[in-house]
């Protein structure tokens, strides 16, 4: 018997999936990682007893890139400050991140990908497959959270501050006919006791859609196995 799937559309005006080799400087990936598509349905319905396997991913805008230059801070407030501050507010500035180290930030520039949609294909992993934990039961679950709009935290294209749209595909979401091969990219990360490890696999789209399978995407059987048991933090 087949798993049965879900498709979700997910879009946003900028987005940003990181290369690793781009370092401080960062450089987006074309288009949407497995890893961080599997991130964005986690947001939305996630289950300690399941995880959501991403089969598919279809592109249904232009890839466009556009340039931004941004202020990052290097620090975090501290609790300490923070209790100061409740403590007798107008004896202290307005807090802000990085107060006390570096206000001004760091300017550093960035390349996004703007105007971004896609349609991601996914099927649930079930490890405890007891009672009524069927893969059915989550489908259906996914299914009405995303018609109602429902989250458990706003999903996120790369990075927080470019929040993600998601709603059920309509009729005419048609993929670009785009055909092209990206060479490595990031399929996902294992965390290890040993320390955390990723997996890499080569994206390719044909006719708009990039095959994620990790049957077929990942040849190592032990790094396939790896990925599907431990990416998360348990």
């Amino acid at each position: 018997m087949a798993i049965p799937s879900v498709r979700v559309k997910i879009s946003g005006e900028l987005a940003c999936f990181t290369r690793p080799e781009s370092k401080v400087e960062r450089v987006s990936y074309p288009l949407i990682t497995p890893s961080a598509a599997r991130n964005i349905l986690d947001a939305i319905c996630w289950r300690p007893e399941m995880r959501w396997v991403v089969t598919s991913i279809s592109v249904l805008k232009p890839i466009r890139y556009i340039s931004v230059l941004r202020n990052e801070v290097q620090s975090k407030l501290s609790p300490a400050l923070v209790k100061k501050w409740m403590a007798d507010p107008e004896k202290y500035e307005p807090l802000a991140a990085g107060a006390g180290a570096n206000t001004e930030g760091t300017p550093r520039n960035s390349v996004l990908l703007r105007d971004v949609a896609y349609i991601v294909e996914a099927l649930p992993l079930v490890f405890n497959t007891n009672g009524d934990n069927t893969p059915a039961k989550y489908v259906a679950m996914m299914q009405r959270r995303v018609s109602k709009g429902q989250c458990y935290h706003r999903p996120a294209l790369g990075c927080r501050e470019f929040a993600a749209s998601f709603s059920p595909p309509l009729d005419d979401d048609n993929p670009q006919l785009i055909n092209e091969d990206y060479g490595r990219m990031v399929y996902d990360i294992a965390f290890l006791p040993e320390g955390n490890r990723a997996t890499f696999f080569t994206a390719k789209l044909e006719n708009g859609v990039m095959d994620t399978r990790p049957e077929i995407v990942l040849e190592d059987e032990a790094r396939r196995q790896e990925v599907l048991q431990c990416s998360y933090k348990r």
